[in-house]
Parts: structure tokens; C-alpha cells; sequence
């Protein structure tokens, strides 16, 4: 009887484990098809709930353990690789003929000129004065070209600043005696102009017509023709000044009527 008695309860109490491991299943089945994890093969509920637990961590991303999942989810966020910025070298692409000189601005001379759509080698710039300093091709000198004339492209940000120095120390002598010859029509006048090169430390020389720069002219010139599309019987003044980095001289002026 007494055996009879713990065979019924042994009984019992296994059919109780059978039921709570048979709902504990249930309700992670339902679970994982909550998460749309797809139901498990086996038919034995103990390993029906192993693999709905392990699939569970998985989907939130947890560690399983086991071995029951061999993978383990891979972080979106790796750690980056570094990447080492590259810079374009500095290009100056000039927009229309333009002159190249020793320093900023119109007193310093030219050294050279370049025509509309040249790419230059830029190595310096002078914000100040707005000028760009590139390198003369074919040669290892530089000049000066003024910033409306030209385009920068390429890493010109990092290029060093340049302050130019003066190497005159005086404005160059006033030129000498100016004279003029002129041919005129009902449209226009022709007038050639002369003076004496007397300065010995100009950069060049520039001469004017009505007080408007016509000409821009190299060291050691003494000679000038011009010709204005101007109405018969306009009056016309022309004047010539000789300059350097430090300035320009007085000017000579001559004025005269066509008629």
C-alpha cells in the first residue's frame, strides 16, 4: 500500500513538471512568434524552450549560451579607418591678360605677362594688397599677379604669407623734355610722343591720355604712339611719368587740339 501509495504521488508530481514545462514552452512559442522567430523542429518541449530562449537573445542581440547558436550578431559600428586627408596642389588659372611684376601693385615692375587661361604654380600670397605670387614657368623666379586677374584653385588656403620689400629707395627723376607729333582725321588721332630717359632707377614708365593710363610701359623707354577715336577738334593732354615700389616721379604733360 505504502508503495502503491508513492507510486501515485511520484506520478502526480511528474505530470505536474510535464504541465508546467509544456505551458513554460507555450508561452515562449508565443513569444517568439511575438519577435517572428520561426517555431522550433523538435518536439520535446524542454528543447523547444532551449532554442526559443536562445533565438530570444539573439534577436535583442545578448549573448547565447550552450553552443545552441554557433553565430554571434556582428556591431554595425566597427571602429572606422583612419583616413588621411590628400590636398590638390595650388593653381592660379588667370581670366584675362594680366601683368606679372616684382611686388604688389601698379609702381613695381613687370617681369612678365600672361595671357587669359594660363594655370600658374602659385608658392605664396599677400591678402594685404590682394596679389598671388607664382612661379614663372620654365624658371625658378617668381612675380606678382593682382587677384582680379586671376582665379585660385587647389589647396592655396595653406600658402604662406608674403610681405614684399621695397628695393628703391626714391621716387625716380621727372623724364625730360616731352614732345609730341600728331596726324588727325574727322575720327581719330594719331600722336607720337617722346621724352629723355633720365631716371636711373625706374621700373617703367606710364603714360596717360585725358588723365586715363594708356600704356604701361618697361624701363628705359622713351617713346610712345598712340591713337585716340576721338572727333575732329577734340582737345587731348598727354602725360608721362617714370615710377618705382616707392612711387612715381612728377609727370610731363603736353596739350593740344587737332583742328
Amino acid at each position: 500500500m505504502t508503495r502503491r501509495a508513492d507510486g501515485v504521488a511520484g506520478a502526480s508530481k511528474k505530470a505536474g513538471l510535464g504541465i508546467r514545462i509544456f505551458a513554460g514552452a507555450l508561452i515562449l512559442t508565443g513569444l517568439g512568434c511575438t519577435l517572428g522567430l520561426p517555431a522550433p523542429a523538435s518536439s520535446d518541449p524542454r528543447d523547444a524552450a532551449a532554442t526559443i530562449v536562445a533565438m530570444t537573445l539573439q534577436a535583442q542581440g545578448l549573448p547565447t549560451s550552450e553552443g545552441l547558436i554557433a553565430s554571434t550578431p556582428t556591431s554595425a559600428f566597427a571602429s572606422p579607418v583612419p583616413v588621411t586627408p590628400t590636398f590638390s596642389r595650388p593653381i592660379l588659372f588667370i581670366n584675362s591678360n594680366a601683368n606679372c611684376r616684382e611686388g604688389p601693385g601698379s609702381d613695381f615692375k613687370v617681369v612678365t605677362s600672361f595671357a587669359s587661361g594660363t594655370s600658374l604654380e602659385m608658392v605664396g600670397k599677400d591678402s594685404a594688397d590682394s596679389y598671388w605670387i607664382v612661379r614663372i614657368p620654365g624658371a625658378t623666379d617668381t612675380c606678382w599677379i593682382a587677384a582680379e586677374f586671376a582665379t585660385p584653385g587647389g589647396d592655396y588656403e595653406s600658402l604662406p604669407e608674403v610681405t614684399p620689400q621695397a628695393v628703391a629707395k626714391d621716387v625716380p627723376s621727372r623724364p625730360g623734355s616731352l614732345f609730341y607729333n600728331y596726324f588727325c582725321d574727322n575720327t581719330s588721332v594719331t600722336t607720337t610722343l617722346t621724352w629723355t630717359d633720365t631716371a636711373n632707377n625706374e621700373n617703367g614708365y606710364r603714360v596717360y591720355r585725358l588723365g586715363a593710363v594708356v600704356a604701361d610701359l618697361p624701363a628705359n623707354s622713351a617713346a610712345y604712339t598712340d591713337t585716340a577715336n576721338v572727333p575732329f577738334g577734340t582737345p587731348l593732354s598727354f602725360s608721362v611719368e617714370a615710377y618705382n615700389e616707392v612711387g612715381p616721379s612728377q609727370q610731363r604733360t603736353v596739350n593740344f587740339t587737332c583742328q
